[in-house]
C-alpha cells in the first residue's frame, strides 16, 4: 500500500513540474515544488556620484496540480502557480521602489507522441506590478510550446519556442537545452540561454557543481504608469544536500555579469528575443545598479528523469 502511493506521489510531482520553464528548467531533474529566497546586495550612485548601499530581496514559490486524461498518463493537464515577491531596503536614490510582485497560474498541456518524443504547451497569464493600485494593464500574456527528444539513454535534447508580453513590449523565447549524463557522476543540463547546470555527485546526500541563470522580467508601478524590467545573469557555484530521496535544499553563491534593474517611463517600448534588443533600447530614468554577489537558498522536492 506505502509503494504504491509513494509511486503515485512521485508521478505526480514529476508530472506537476513539466508545467513550469523556470522552475523545471533542470531537464536532468524535474521539480514539482520549490521555495526559494534570495538576497542582494545592491550598490547605486547619485547625481553628485555618491555611492548609497542598499539591499533586494526575492522569495518565489512554484507549485501545480496535474489532471491525467489517459490512465497511461501519456496525456495530462496540469494546473498551477507561481509567485513572486520583490522587497528593497536602504537609501537608493533615484530608484523609488518598495515592492514587486508577480503572480502567475498555468495552464498546461503535455503528450507523448512516441518513445522518444514529448511535446507541452503552457498558457501563462501574468500578474506583475507594485500591486498599489491593479488594473487590466499590470496582466501580461503569454504561451510556450516545448518538445523534449530522447536521442540516447543518456543524452536528450530540448527545444522551446515561446511569447510573452511585457511592460516594456513583446518577449520571444529561443531556447535549444540538453540532458546530458556524461558519467556515473557528472551531468551536464539546461537551456540555453537561460540555464545551465554542470553537477557532480559526490556521494547520494551531497552534490556540488556550477550554474547558471538568466531571465527578464517587469512589473507595472502605480506611480505615473512607470515600470521597472529586471534582466539578469548570474552565474555562480552550488552546495546541495538530500535531506531524503525527492528532498533537497541547495545553497548557492553567485554574481551577476547582468544586472539591468532599471524604472522607464511608460511610454518606453522594445521588443526581446531573450536577451537581444530589437531596435532602439529605451534609456532608463533611474541611475545604474551595480554589479555584486547574489546568495540564494532553495528547498526542492523533485524527481530524478532516467
Amino acid at each position: 500500500m506505502f509503494t504504491s502511493l509513494r509511486s503515485q506521489l512521485l508521478g505526480t510531482f514529476a508530472a506537476v513540474a513539466l508545467a513550469f520553464p523556470q522552475a523545471s528548467w533542470a531537464q536532468g531533474y524535474q521539480e514539482g515544488v520549490n521555495v526559494s529566497s534570495e538576497y542582494m546586495p545592491l550598490s547605486i550612485k547619485d547625481a553628485e556620484g555618491k555611492q548609497h548601499e542598499f539591499r533586494a530581496s526575492i522569495s518565489r514559490f512554484n507549485m501545480g496540480i496535474p489532471y491525467f486524461l489517459k490512465q497511461d498518463k501519456s496525456q495530462y493537464l496540469i494546473l498551477g502557480v507561481q509567485s513572486e515577491a520583490y522587497s528593497f531596503h536602504g537609501t537608493r536614490p533615484g530608484f523609488h521602489v518598495n515592492n514587486l510582485y508577480s503572480v502567475t497560474p498555468t495552464l498546461g498541456y503535455n503528450r507523448r507522441l512516441s518513445d522518444k518524443l514529448r511535446m507541452d504547451a503552457i498558457f501563462l497569464p501574468t500578474l506583475s506590478s507594485d500591486f498599489q493600485r491593479i488594473k487590466g494593464a499590470d496582466v501580461l500574456f503569454g504561451g510556450i510550446l516545448r518538445g523534449v527528444y530522447q536521442v540516447k539513454p543518456n543524452f536528450a535534447l530540448r527545444g522551446s519556442l515561446g511569447y510573452r508580453e511585457q511592460h516594456y513590449g513583446a518577449l520571444y523565447i529561443v531556447q535549444v537545452g540538453l540532458d546530458w549524463q556524461v558519467s556515473e557522476k557528472v551531468r551536464i543540463f539546461g537551456d540555453a540561454p537561460t540555464s545551465l547546470t554542470i553537477n557532480y555527485t559526490h556521494n547520494p546526500r551531497l552534490s556540488t557543481g556550477f550554474d547558471l541563470l538568466a531571465g527578464n522580467s517587469s512589473y507595472r508601478l502605480a506611480q505615473q504608469n512607470q515600470y521597472v524590467r529586471y534582466s539578469f545573469a548570474t552565474p555562480g557555484v552550488f552546495a546541495e544536500y538530500n535531506i531524503k530521496p525527492g528532498l533537497a535544499l541547495r545553497a548557492k553563491v553567485g554574481y551577476s555579469l547582468i544586472r539591468n534593474l532599471e524604472v522607464f517611463n511608460e511610454t518606453d517600448k522594445a521588443d526581446n528575443v531573450d536577451f537581444v534588443v530589437l531596435g532602439n533600447e529605451p534609456k532608463p530614468i533611474s541611475p545604474e545598479i551595480e554589479k555584486g554577489l547574489v546568495f540564494r537558498l532553495a528547498l526542492s522536492y523533485r524527481v530524478f528523469t532516467k
